[in-house]
């Protein structure tokens, strides 16, 4: 997808479509519905996401459908996908050039935030760990310049509804920030549906659709990290911008 560039907004950074379904779709619809431009970079485009886990590049072409699906649910300005690194295989390129890439596509759009993985990538997935480093690395470049983003937001999965619990980094497991995306859980359910081509995304959408049923607040988490939110941090800030 492709649009006019507006500077500002709120923008992800992530590995590979359905990361931003997963992780941070809530947010960035409330972001959006605010009047926020909202945007994403994906590095890869899936297509190792088959059900043996070999590379298909037509199968690509399905998950990159699918991230388009997901990213007009959401209601995104602008989605990015890097060229040249391959689905598990991000660390095989040239690490400063993938920073530099990424430095490039924030410079241009000036984003006030990003939100990008932490230091375990949530689940553990080296492509998660090394965008996520990348991404904060390439905020450090564009900071010697005095143009970088305002904040950078880790994922924090801790409210996630599903069942799923992973050995988080300690910026993972303390999340600063807690978005309530209760009004746009539907909106974030669709934009996992979309992802059909991925058989994970069962469990997570049966587990977000118990929790809408349910009628409890529902929420998506975040830990800053630029700049760092000093200690005590006794109640969760609730706006990403």
């Amino acid at each position: 997808m492709s649009y006019p560039i507006a500077p500002g907004g709120l923008a992800a950074v992530l590995a590979h479509p359905d990361d931003e379904s997963f992780a941070c779709a809530g947010s960035l619809a409330v972001a959006h519905a605010a009047g926020a431009t909202t945007r994403l970079l994906v590095a890869t485009r899936g297509e190792a996401g088959t059900p043996d886990g070999m590379p298909d590049q037509s199968f690509g072409d399905t998950r990159e459908a699918e991230l388009i699906c997901a990213a007009r649910t959401i209601g995104l300005d602008e989605v990015s996908l890097l060229d040249g690194y391959a689905d598990g295989g991000i660390a095989d390129q040239p690490f400063d050039v993938l920073v530099e890439e990424i430095a490039a596509w924030l410079a241009e759009r000036r984003p006030s935030a990003v939100i990008t993985f932490g230091p375990h990538g949530v689940t553990g997935h080296p492509d998660h760990i090394v965008i996520g480093s990348a991404t904060r690395w390439a905020v450090e470049r564009l900071a010697e310049s005095g143009i970088a983003p305002n904040a950078v937001y880790v994922i924090s999965p801790i409210f996630d509804p599903g069942a799923n619990l992973y050995d988080l980094s300690p910026e993972e497991q303390a999340a600063t920030h807690r978005i309530e995306i209760t009004g746009f859980a539907d909106r974030k359910l669709a934009a996992l549906e979309c992802h059909a081509s991925q058989t994970d995304t069962a469990e997570q959408i049966a587990a977000l659709r118990a929790a809408i049923d349910s009628g409890d607040p529902i929420f998506e988490g975040y830990q800053r990290v630029r700049p760092i939110v000093p200690a005590p941090h006794p109640v969760f800030d609730t706006a990403l911008l």
